[in-house]
């Protein structure tokens, strides 16, 4: 069975982690793989929890419903696609949970296993670096700042994303330009896919 590429686009709110994952995957396209782009949470009844609460929820069963949405993500949509031999870039993935979870008390070890023993492991994590005093000018640039947006939230975020970052993971200034950041990510990629065997099992 052909297996695809799995990538993850993370970093803190107002990091670009939308526009340069819609990049990338046009990129791919470009180059003639068959790629295709999921956003996390998703649109399960978990997600909608997630996104729709006015407050943030207890740490825990936050936790809870980011598990259980991805869970089914990873049922419903990504380990489908990389069964097909595709590349799935995802708008943030389970290091986001490691991160904003850690940051309110709950052990990052427990959240990265708890989040293994269900998802595939991403074959690179691209961390949108920034300090949270540009997310927040972008944040408020584009509306209303969510439950998530703090700046005293963001401060322990970056740092969790930093302290986890391992082999798997690449970290991008992306306080740069966007077109020097695009560049910097498809480099990156492009080195990921250079020791890609679509024939592999």
């Amino acid at each position: 069975m052909k297996k695809g590429i799995l990538i993850a686009v993370e970093g803190i709110d107002g990091s670009g982690k939308s526009v340069i994952a819609q990049e990338l995957v046009r990129f791919l396209g470009d180059l003639g793989y068959e790629s295709v782009l999921f956003k996390e949470p998703s649109d399960s009844i978990y997600g909608q929890k997630i996104r729709n609460s006015k407050e943030r929820l207890p740490p825990e069963k936050e936790l809870e419903f980011f598990l259980l949405d991805r869970e089914l993500d990873v049922k419903e949509r990504i380990r489908p696609a990389l069964e097909k031999g595709k590349i799935v870039v995802m708008d943030r993935y389970y290091y986001s949970n490691i991160a904003y979870q850690s940051a309110r008390g709950i052990e990052a070890e427990k959240i990265k296993k708890l989040n293994e023993a269900i998802a595939p492991k991403p074959d690179l994590v691209i961390i949108l670096d920034v300090s949270p005093e540009t997310a927040l000018k972008r944040i408020l640039s584009r509306g209303k700042l969510t439950v998530f947006e703090s700046k005293n939230e963001l401060e322990k975020v970056r740092e969790n994303f930093l302290r986890n970052a391992d082999e798997r993971t690449v970290i991008v200034n992306a306080e740069k330009p966007l077109l020097e950041v695009k560049k910097e990510v498809i480099q990156a990629v492009k080195k990921l896919l250079s020791s890609y065997d679509p024939r592999r099992s």
